[in-house]
Formats: structure tokens, C-alpha cells, sequence
């Protein structure tokens, strides 16, 4: 399973779009947004494409973008998500709290920790544990099956 990995859009369709046409190409099975969408206008560029989202510090209207994630056949987990893939649990959260991220990834109950909020790549293993951050100029493609992770640019 391919999945593909974003944060931090911050309602810049031009680096949304390319990130969409990506995923789309890659033919990508599952996105996952780890916050900072801003507002929810943006949400709609990810129609056809399935999304697991967390809310990130800067999202604004919550009901409405819960709603627009929805409408796309998506969904919006709150805060963090605890998500079971073939096997791998993953844990998604935004990340504006590194203690907290830092404690996830240490913890040995996830395979991989996936967060946003520093606007900065990170690619790290950590006693069996891989920890994810996209960054603000790329996103992730990451291969289930092969724990392959590969940056684009976007």
C-alpha cells in the first residue's frame, strides 16, 4: 500500500494541487494530513483521494472543515489518531508539542509517528519505531509494504 504524506497546506493550493497530482500519479491509497489545513476551502482539491486528517494549531472553523473532509468521503480525527495498516500502528498527530512527539516515538507502542508542525523533513528510526515529518516544501510517498519513504518536492 502506498501512502502518501502531507502537512501544514496552509490554503496554498499551488503546493496543494501539485501535492494532489502527485498523490493521483503515484496512485496513492491513502493521504494522511497531519494538520494545518487553515481553512477548509482547501480540503475540497483533495476530492478522489482518501484522507485521515488531525487538526493542527492554525485550523480554523472546525465543523466545516470536519463537514468538507466528509463530503470528499474523508475523515478528520481530532487531535491524534491511532491508526492500524496491515499490521503497522501508526500514530498521527500535528506535532505543535514536541515532548509529546518525542514521547510517541520512545514509547515502542508505534511502528510509525507521523507529525507536522516544524515545517521541517524528518526521516528517523528509533529503537524499531519510524518517525515522519514531511516539511513544508515536499511530501511523503511511503511504501507499506517495502517501509520505502521518499520526499517530492512539491
Amino acid at each position: 500500500m502506498l501512502i502518501g504524506i502531507v502537512s501544514d497546506t496552509h490554503d496554498n493550493l499551488d503546493r496543494i494541487r501539485r501535492a494532489v497530482q502527485l498523490f493521483k500519479e503515484r496512485k496513492v491509497e491513502l493521504v494522511i494530513h497531519c494538520g494545518d489545513w487553515v481553512a477548509p476551502f482547501s480540503v475540497r482539491e483533495f476530492k478522489g483521494l482518501k484522507v485521515v486528517s488531525v487538526l493542527g494549531n492554525n485550523d480554523g472553523d472546525l465543523l466545516l472543515l470536519e463537514k468538507t473532509l466528509r463530503e470528499i468521503g474523508s475523515s478528520l480525527e481530532g487531535r491524534f489518531a491511532s491508526l492500524n495498516l496491515n499490521g503497522k500502528k501508526i500514530a498521527v498527530l500535528h506535532g505543535e508539542y514536541s515532548e509529546l512527539v518525542e514521547a510517541l516515538v520512545k514509547s515502542g507502542m508505534y511502528n510509525i509517528v507521523i507529525h507536522g508542525h516544524t515545517h521541517k523533513r524528518r526521516c528517523e528510526r528509533f529503537d524499531g519505531t519510524l518517525a515522519l515529518n514531511p516539511g513544508w516544501d515536499s511530501v511523503i510517498v511511503y511504501d507499506e509494504s517495502t517501509d520505502a519513504v521518499e520526499f517530492i518536492e512539491t
